[in-house]
Protein backbone atom coordinates (compact mmCIF):
# COMPACT_ATOMS: atom_id res chain seq x y z
CA UNK A 1 0.00 0.00 0.00
CA UNK A 2 1.41 3.54 -0.51
CA UNK A 3 1.00 6.63 0.91
CA UNK A 4 -1.48 7.91 -1.17
CA UNK A 5 -3.96 5.42 -0.63
CA UNK A 6 -6.38 6.77 2.82
CA UNK A 7 -5.51 4.58 6.31
CA UNK A 8 -8.23 4.49 9.26
CA UNK A 9 -7.25 6.56 12.46
CA UNK A 10 -5.44 4.18 15.00
CA UNK A 11 -6.75 4.09 18.32
CA UNK A 12 -3.38 3.47 20.28
CA UNK A 13 0.45 3.61 19.49
CA UNK A 14 0.38 -0.64 18.89
CA UNK A 15 -2.29 -0.44 16.69
CA UNK A 16 -0.64 2.24 14.59
CA UNK A 17 2.58 -0.08 14.18
CA UNK A 18 0.31 -2.86 13.61
CA UNK A 19 -1.98 -1.45 10.63
CA UNK A 20 1.79 0.52 8.97
CA UNK A 21 2.99 -3.73 8.95
CA UNK A 22 -0.17 -5.33 7.65
CA UNK A 23 -1.26 -2.56 5.09
CA UNK A 24 2.91 -2.92 4.15
CA UNK A 25 2.60 1.10 4.39
CA UNK A 26 5.34 2.21 1.82
CA UNK A 27 6.65 6.26 2.39
CA UNK A 28 9.19 8.39 0.39
CA UNK A 29 12.41 8.61 2.46
CA UNK A 30 11.65 11.89 4.29
CA UNK A 31 7.90 10.42 5.01
CA UNK A 32 9.84 7.64 6.25
CA UNK A 33 12.23 9.38 8.12
CA UNK A 34 9.57 11.43 10.10
CA UNK A 35 7.27 8.43 10.37
CA UNK A 36 10.34 6.24 12.11
CA UNK A 37 11.11 9.53 14.16
CA UNK A 38 7.58 9.70 15.24
CA UNK A 39 7.41 6.12 16.51
CA UNK A 40 10.19 5.93 18.13
CA UNK A 41 10.30 9.57 19.80
CA UNK A 42 6.24 9.80 20.53
CA UNK A 43 7.15 13.21 22.53
CA UNK A 44 8.57 14.77 20.06
CA UNK A 45 5.24 15.11 18.04
CA UNK A 46 3.21 14.88 21.43
CA UNK A 47 4.77 18.25 22.77
CA UNK A 48 6.37 19.57 19.49
CA UNK A 49 5.08 21.96 16.38
CA UNK A 50 5.37 21.34 13.01
CA UNK A 51 8.42 23.44 12.48
CA UNK A 52 9.98 22.03 15.29
CA UNK A 53 9.04 18.33 14.08
CA UNK A 54 10.48 18.98 11.00
CA UNK A 55 13.39 20.49 11.80
CA UNK A 56 14.75 17.76 14.63
CA UNK A 57 13.57 15.24 11.22
CA UNK A 58 15.98 17.00 8.63
CA UNK A 59 12.53 17.31 6.71
CA UNK A 60 9.76 20.44 5.66
CA UNK A 61 7.10 21.02 7.67
CA UNK A 62 4.76 19.78 5.09
CA UNK A 63 6.30 16.89 4.75
CA UNK A 64 5.45 16.49 8.76
CA UNK A 65 2.09 17.56 7.87
CA UNK A 66 1.78 14.58 4.99
CA UNK A 67 3.05 11.68 6.94
CA UNK A 68 0.39 12.57 9.49
CA UNK A 69 -2.33 12.17 6.75
CA UNK A 70 -0.56 9.28 5.14
CA UNK A 71 -0.68 7.32 8.75
CA UNK A 72 -4.96 7.82 8.93
CA UNK A 73 -4.52 11.48 10.95
CA UNK A 74 -7.06 13.97 9.86
CA UNK A 75 -4.22 16.66 10.62
CA UNK A 76 -0.95 17.55 12.56
CA UNK A 77 -2.83 18.42 15.27
CA UNK A 78 -4.89 15.02 15.35
CA UNK A 79 -1.49 13.37 14.92
CA UNK A 80 -0.73 15.47 18.16
CA UNK A 81 -3.19 14.80 20.06
CA UNK A 82 -2.97 10.79 19.33
CA UNK A 83 0.72 11.11 20.83
CA UNK A 84 0.16 13.12 23.73
CA UNK A 85 -2.73 10.56 24.96
CA UNK A 86 -0.39 7.74 24.52
CA UNK A 87 1.82 9.34 26.54
CA UNK A 88 -0.55 9.86 29.14
CA UNK A 89 -1.62 6.95 28.98
CA UNK A 90 1.80 5.37 28.82
CA UNK A 91 2.57 7.34 32.48
CA UNK A 92 -1.06 6.46 34.36
CA UNK A 93 -0.30 2.15 33.48
CA UNK A 94 3.37 3.44 34.85
CA UNK A 95 1.93 4.99 37.69
CA UNK A 96 -0.08 2.58 38.37
CA UNK A 97 2.46 -0.35 38.06
CA UNK A 98 4.79 1.45 40.66
CA UNK A 99 1.47 2.11 43.33
CA UNK A 100 0.80 -1.24 43.20
CA UNK A 101 4.61 -2.57 43.54
CA UNK A 102 4.65 -0.15 46.89
CA UNK A 103 1.58 -0.71 48.19
CA UNK A 104 1.58 -2.36 51.93
CA UNK A 105 0.46 -5.91 51.34
CA UNK A 106 -3.40 -6.89 52.43
CA UNK A 107 -3.60 -8.93 55.57
CA UNK A 108 -5.22 -12.54 55.73
CA UNK A 109 -8.19 -12.61 57.06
Amino acid sequence: MNSEENLKRPNDLTELKAMIVKTGLTLPEQQERAARMALTNPELIAFGTVASVALKCSVSPSTVVRVATALGFASFRDFKTFFRQHLKTSRLAEQSINTARHAPPIPNR
